[in-house]
């Protein structure tokens, strides 16, 4: 249990948290959120004792252990499975194939063990400082945006290990339907208060509103009604009889306090401007096939054509050529071979985490926007009053944002063009809910056609109304909405990866009854795990105590309870190992 009395923690003239009091129950699993730049990070570092408040004080029991998800990507262990083995808790290190269960979780293969982590890329080096933190058994995670280099496979995983998890954890992330599926409590850093409530996140932000809501009606009757007692006093001050009447109502006047009016909050604006577009196709693409290396098809015989008002989701395990494609419709990447014909009037407005790199260091946010082609600087300070580059902030050199920022100056490089398709790999990343909201509205209510890979499925279940869907070296054209999708047949079998669409040949019908049955085979064999890992538990629980009973047999020199214990503690010994080993044979299954 954590206990947190009088929190104060501010930087210059901005108060992040002012008198904040709570207490961090066991097993809670919380959901921290809050507008960006409230003080979510600060508060992690508060916790693990990186930053001091000016103020108050966190009292964590001794001996309690907190591990967070480390953002330094420097490593020391030879491989990746040495790298997340060594956070294995003390007398666990012989376990290691729970970390090898973690790293197949987050999308690594078997192969992959042996393999430096710095042969991998950032996004999966981020994976593996997860896979550290959750085989750790720390009595509270810390997990800041986990979500944002896992696929939606590597994320449907995550949720049921976070779900199962024995201790405390406090998760930041953007998804909010990642966040509403694990959490029991949410807690809300918010006009420099925090408060936590039991439940998701929604229904905390739902309860702030209408709070707010009756604190201004009430608020308004107050004024109404002080100015009613005002003119009261102004009509009857002069006469005799009313005086003792007056006299009341200005001692009421006096006592009458009225709140302080809520400061509204800035809202980020997203605002995607397009013209009409009178042609009936966009874009075709016919047969398209794009590889790195010859020896590894990623795109292969796909084709498209994309129509105005469509809005197409990109998805699929990571690594798999989503990206890729996105780049070869937009005509960033050349063509292996087939054929890409865009409409000549066509313009594409075009989000990518690669987008950053083309951001000069030294200049300012004004300074990058005001000069790009054909932009007024009235159209350049409205779009950076939209994203909140708002007086002094938007003379910060591009050097000093924060990932979050870059990632809205690139944003604001699509807002200022008038465009007829947008194209966006990972929009939501570094964003926060509300803002993630704004963005899901705006693409729906785009006047063109939008295309957009991305792992957030509310912002999927919202905006699309098609699909392309990566699986096992094939790309499936889904002409349906994700929720649709997902009803039937969804992800078949998304722990093997091989998830395949509706309309099958009857040649192909067996293969997709096996791999329904295959499916149904693995979750027994999942739960035959779960249930092995609980019985051990529950073992281990058992030969300790036998072992403090036989120790003290032992000094207490009783020659039959010492025969008797030593036999007990055998046998749990033998049956130890025995489901051990069925969890082996299990683990080379799956």
């Amino acid at each position: 249990m954590i206990h947190i009395q009088n929190l104060e923690k501010f930087f210059g003239h901005q108060t992040l948290f002012d008198d904040v009091t709570l207490t961090l129950n066991p097993k809670e699993k919380i959901g921290l959120i809050g507008r960006n730049g409230t003080g979510k990070s600060t508060f992690l570092r508060l916790l693990l004792g990186e930053d001091s408040a000016q103020s108050g004080e966190i009292k964590i029991p001794q001996g309690f252990k907190i591990k967070a998800l480390e953002q330094n990507l420097d490593f020391d262990k030879r491989c990746i499975l040495d790298q997340v083995s060594a956070s294995l808790p003390p007398g666990a290190h012989d376990q290691q194939w729970r970390a090898e269960s973690i790293l197949m979780g987050l999308g690594f293969k078997i192969e992959d063990f042996s393999r430096s982590p710095d042969e991998f890329s950032s996004g999966y080096q981020i994976r593996v400082r997860l896979a550290e933190a959750l085989v750790s058994d720390s009595d509270l995670l810390l997990l800041d945006e986990p979500t944002n280099y896992l696929d939606i496979l590597s994320l449907r995983w995550l949720e049921r290990f976070l779900k199962t998890w024995k201790g405390s954890f406090i998760l930041v992330t953007h998804d909010r339907h990642f966040m509403e599926q694990v959490v029991t409590h949410s807690l809300i850093i918010h006009r420099g208060k925090m408060r936590k409530m039991k439940g998701g996140p929604q229904k905390l932000m739902q309860q702030i509103s209408l709070e707010e809501k009756v604190y201004e009606k009430t608020r308004q009757n107050a004024i109404k009604k002080k100015e009613r007692t005002q003119e009261f006093i102004r009509n009857f001050r002069a006469g005799a009889r009313s005086a003792g009447l007056v006299q009341s109502r200005i001692k009421s006047l006096a006592k009458q306090e009225i709140g302080t009016k809520l400061a509204k909050l800035p809202q980020i604006r997203f605002n995607f401007r397009s013209e009409p577009f009178k042609s009936n196709t966009m874009l075709q693409a016919e047969s398209l096939e794009f590889a790195y290396d010859s020896d590894e098809m990623l795109i292969r015989d796909f084709s498209l054509n994309i129509l105005p008002g469509d809005r197409i989701g990109i998805v699929g395990p990571n690594g798999k050529g989503k990206s890729t494609l996105l780049k070869l419709l937009t005509g960033r990447l050349n063509l292996g071979s087939g054929k890409l014909v865009h409409h000549n009037r066509l313009r594409i407005g075009y989000f990518g985490p690669d987008s950053k790199k083309a951001l000069s260091p030294e200049k300012t946010i004004l300074e990058e926007l005001i000069t790009l082609p054909a932009v007024t600087e009235k159209q350049v300070r409205s779009v950076c009053g939209a994203l909140l580059f708002t007086g002094q902030h938007a003379k910060k050199t591009i050097r000093n944002l924060s990932g979050g920022e870059k990632s809205r100056v690139c944003l604001a490089k699509v807002l200022l063009y008038k465009n007829h398709l947008l194209a966006l790999d990972e929009p939501t990343n570094h964003l926060d809910m509300e803002s993630c909201q704004a963005l899901t509205n705006s693409l729906k209510t785009f006047a063109g056609a939008v295309i957009f890979v991305t792992h957030d499925e509310a912002m999927l279940s919202e905006v699309a109304n098609r699909l392309i869907v990566f699986d096992d070296g094939e790309i499936t054209l889904y002409e349906k909405s994700y929720d649709e999708f997902l009803s039937v047949p969804g992800w078949m079998s998304e722990e093997e990866q091989s998830f395949k669409k509706l309309g099958k040949t009857s040649s192909n019908k067996s293969s997709y009854l096996d791999a329904k049955q295959e499916k149904k085979e693995k979750r027994k064999r999942e739960r035959r795990l779960e249930a092995l890992e609980k019985e051990i538990d529950s073992l281990e629980g058992q030969k300790k105590k036998n072992e403090s009973k036989l120790q003290q047999a032992c000094l207490d020199r009783e020659t039959s309870q010492i025969k008797k214990l030593g036999q007990e503690c055998k046998d749990i010994y033998d049956q130890i190992e025995r489901l051990y080993t069925e969890m082996e044979e299990l683990m080379e299954l799956i």
